[in-house]
C-alpha cells in the first residue's frame, strides 16, 4: 500500500507541477519546473489526530520559511489526507540544489525537532528522480 500511496503522490505532483499556481503562497515570479533529471523527495508527516491541523500548518509554512532562508529555489506540494491524518510534501529539487544539505541544514531540523511531539510516527521520505514531465490538453 505505501508504494502505492508515493506513486500516487508523485503522480499528482507531476500533474499539479504543469498547471497554474494557483495557491495563496504562490509567487507571482516564475517557480522551478520540474526537468528530466532533477531530484524529487516524497516526505510523509503521520501526525497525532489532536496535532494534524498544527503539524499541517507549520509543515506547509515553516519548511518553506527555512528553504528561502537557505535560498533555495524549491517547488513543493502539500498533499493532505485529513481522515488519516498524513501531509506528504513531493519537493522538487532543481539541478543546483542540493537533497544532502537540505537534510544537514539546521534550519529543516529546528522544524523536525518541532514536529516531534505531534507526529504519531517518525519522518519518512523517499528519493526520485524526474524521469520525463509531460502534457496533455
Amino acid at each position: 500500500m505505501k508504494a502505492f500511496v508515493r506513486r500516487a503522490a508523485l503522480a499528482i505532483a507531476g500533474l499539479l507541477a504543469l498547471a497554474p499556481a494557483g495557491s495563496s503562497m504562490a509567487q507571482d515570479r516564475p517557480i522551478h519546473a520540474p526537468a528530466a533529471g532533477d531530484e524529487v523527495v516524497v516526505y510523509t508527516h503521520r501526525f497525532n489526530a489532536k496535532d494534524f491541523e498544527q503539524g499541517a500548518k507549520i509543515v506547509e509554512e515553516e519548511f518553506t520559511a527555512a528553504q528561502s532562508r537557505m535560498g533555495q529555489t524549491r517547488l513543493n506540494y502539500f498533499l493532505v489526507n485529513p481522515e488519516r491524518h498524513d501531509v506528504v510534501v513531493v519537493s522538487f529539487f532543481g539541478k543546483d540544489e542540493s537533497v544532502d544539505e537540505w537534510h544537514e541544514y539546521m534550519g529543516r531540523l529546528d522544524v523536525l525537532d518541532r514536529l516531534a511531539p505531534l507526529r504519531r510516527e517518525p519522518l519518512a521520505f523517499e528519493r526520485y528522480q524526474v524521469r520525463a514531465v509531460t502534457e496533455a490538453e
